[in-house]
């Protein structure tokens, strides 16, 4: 799988005629996920006070689309360093409050 991205990335890229290229490197063994099973991987959906800088707002209301709501680890613009679990339960128990307090009663922005 990582060979076949690769490749395929190498031959979007090219089509692209983009400026910079990094040329791909012989592997040397196949890709393992071991090295970063401690890493938490976050992100991907960060919460802000902002749509231009963020894809949530403070509820995890999506700015573009108000009828969804995203939660877990991918509202975190970085891990903090330790394992997210406790802080992800908190959020979204937080988030569910919110959305059934306000957003059930009047769909609609929450910010």
């Amino acid at each position: 799988m990582s060979a076949f991205l690769t490749d395929k990335g190498d031959e979007i890229a090219r089509a692209m005629k983009g400026i910079a290229r990094i040329e791909p490197g012989p592997r040397k063994r196949p890709f393992s996920s071991t090295a970063y099973q401690s890493t938490h991987l976050t992100g991907g959906a960060a919460m802000g006070d902002n749509p231009e800088t963020s894809v949530v707002n403070r509820y995890g209301q999506s700015w573009d689309v108000p009828n969804v709501f995203v939660t877990g680890a991918s509202l975190f613009p970085q891990n903090s360093g330790y394992n997210p679990t406790g802080t992800v339960g908190a959020t979204a128990y937080w988030l569910v409050e919110k959305i059934k307090a306000d957003y059930l009663r009047s769909p609609g922005r929450l910010v």
